[in-house]
């Protein structure tokens, strides 16, 4: 089935995208759709938890890191959608890239009905799109 997902960057005030994307997919699938949706280069470290806010780190998705061996890419790839949707009541997904930069956004799965996947539409697809996207390497004074 095909879910949409809100991703809204929280470093932002107005940037926020809506991805169909499949509820087979992994979050490493979800991790390169959120890179085309904002336009990022995919060049630093990442990670997905589950919390009440970005703050509160409940849950890691797929398990507490051991950043002596941090591999978000083979962490990440065998983690579907499907486990980690629907979510405990009042917690939310967020995604951190570039831990020194830190790009926080918040994912929540959106009120739109699941879908059958179209086979001429190539997912995941960014549906909506609100607000520009962040300037990965902003120019610093």
């Amino acid at each position: 089935m095909i879910i949409t997902l809100r991703v809204r960057c929280l470093s932002m005030e107005e940037c926020i995208r809506l991805i169909e994307i499949d509820s087979t997919a992994s979050i490493l699938d979800l991790h390169f759709a959120i890179q085309q949706a904002v336009d990022f280069d995919n060049s630093h470290m990442f990670e997905f938890f589950v919390g009440r806010t970005p703050r509160n780190r409940t849950i890691f998705v797929g398990g507490e890191p051991n950043w002596d061996t941090f591999d978000p890419f083979r962490k990440y790839e065998n983690v579907s959608l499907s486990e980690v949707f629907p979510l405990p009541s009042g917690m939310k997904l967020f995604y951190l890239f570039d831990f020194g930069d830190s790009w926080m956004f918040q994912i929540t799965k959106s009120p739109r009905k699941d879908k059958k996947a179209n086979p001429d539409v190539k997912y995941p697809k960014v549906v909506h799109a609100k607000g520009e996207n962040p300037e990965q390497y902003p120019e610093w004074e």
